[in-house]
């Protein structure tokens, strides 16, 4: 009966041991993909700016080319 108590005993040490290598592996598979999805949020927020600036530069070009383009008005002086 002691016998089995100590196998017993040993067992759930090496059980815990193992549980505890498990959890700390997990932990660093866990951060390294949140530094993954960090850098590539980061990646994609830069590029939708990028767009969004390359967006108003085209808007401006095409609105000052317009202006331009289709300036027939006069100015009448009323006085």
């Amino acid at each position: 009966m002691e016998q089995r108590e100590m196998n017993t005993n040993i067992e759930y040490e090496q059980l815990t041991l193992r549980a505890n290598a498990l959890r700390e592996e997990l932990h660093t598979e866990v951060e390294r993909m949140l530094n993954d999805i960090i850098k590539f949020k980061v990646h994609v927020q830069k590029n939708l700016e990028d767009y969004e600036g390359f967006v108003v530069e085209e808007v401006e070009h095409e609105l000052g080319g317009a202006e331009e383009e289709g300036d027939d008005t006069h100015t009448v002086d009323m006085s």
